[in-house]
């Protein structure tokens, strides 16, 4: 039960976040250009769970999409997918085309 709560915190932080960035995501480098989403990538790292989480850009209905996703054995989680602004869009993950992971801590343990 410990190890869920880490996880339950981090949806929490998603779907209570409010717009920093940006409109559009006509950015160079959106780790670094998007100050949500670097404070997300942030507060990942600080989770005990880190090494089971990556990030993931992609597109949805035309727009750039980011989505944390995981490899965790024993976590039960639905990726939410958020918009350039890191606001939650309802879509699912099987959505989401073109995806490539664009930050992955270097002690991942996913593939």
């Amino acid at each position: 039960m410990s190890r869920i709560l880490p996880i339950l915190v981090l949806v929490l932080l998603f779907s209570c976040q409010e717009s920093e960035s940006p409109k559009g995501c006509a950015v160079a480098n959106p780790i670094e250009d998007l100050p949500w989403l670097r404070e997300e990538i942030k507060n990942t790292i600080d989770l005990n769970l880190v090494d089971y989480f990556y990030l993931i850009q992609g597109t949805y209905k035309g727009a750039t999409v980011f989505s944390f996703l995981n490899c965790c054995p024993f976590c039960r989680t639905v990726p939410q997918i958020l918009d350039c602004e890191g606001k939650v869009i309802n879509a699912f993950i099987t959505d989401v085309t073109d995806q490539k992971v664009i930050w992955r801590p270097t002690s991942s343990v996913c593939n």
